[in-house]
């Protein structure tokens, strides 16, 4: 974060305290988008990087969340490209460390581990899409805003993500929801 550090320190104390603000929904975002990978924090890193170089030229034309949401978007759909698919590390899945029951514990992690093998077998587009509106819960059509494309083809790629995804993971109940499509 060192580097963070230097971008911050370098822009005026209004930026400071936007990006101070940006860090915990970045690494929201990005973690959902790419999981929990050991390149989360550098990937984290560059995406905040990039909003603080961006924030000059920002017009105010949306909100700045949504302005650092495209930018993080951007910078998650490269490093989905770069990144070797590794195993989705138990101790970083957040949240489930926190849980008394080891059987609750154990099915959690199982079904993070399905999903995320299955996300991996998606193409970078179709990944972002089913993230943003599976997981973020966004619509087609705010998914379609925040990665600038049509809404039509957001839709397109939605389904065929989902559809993707179910095959894969067809028969595993603890991925069921999965199954319900356009209900979500």
């Amino acid at each position: 974060m060192r580097l963070v550090r230097s971008a911050i320190d370098s822009v005026p104390s209004s930026t400071d305290d936007v990006l101070a603000a940006l860090v915990p929904k970045v690494r929201r975002w990005l973690h959902r988008i790419l999981g929990a990978t050991q390149a989360l924090d550098d990937v984290t890193q560059d995406a905040l990087i990039e909003i603080a170089r961006a924030l000059p030229g920002f017009r105010g034309e949306s909100a700045v969340e949504t302005f650092a949401y495209r930018i993080t978007i951007r910078v998650a759909g490269r490093a989905l490209k770069r990144m070797p698919k590794e195993e989705v590390s138990l101790e970083l899945v957040p949240g489930l460390a926190d849980r008394q029951d080891p059987h609750s514990r154990l099915a959690q992690r199982d079904m993070v581990r399905a999903l995320y093998r299955a996300l991996d077998e998606l193409s970078t587009k179709r990944r972002l899409v089913f993230v943003l509106c599976e997981i973020e819960g966004l619509s087609p059509a705010e998914a379609a805003n925040v990665l600038g494309e049509g809404a039509a083809t957001v839709r397109s790629r939605l389904r065929r993500a989902r559809d993707q995804i179910s095959e894969r993971l067809r028969g595993d109940p603890r991925l069921a929801w999965l199954d319900d499509g356009e209900s979500r």
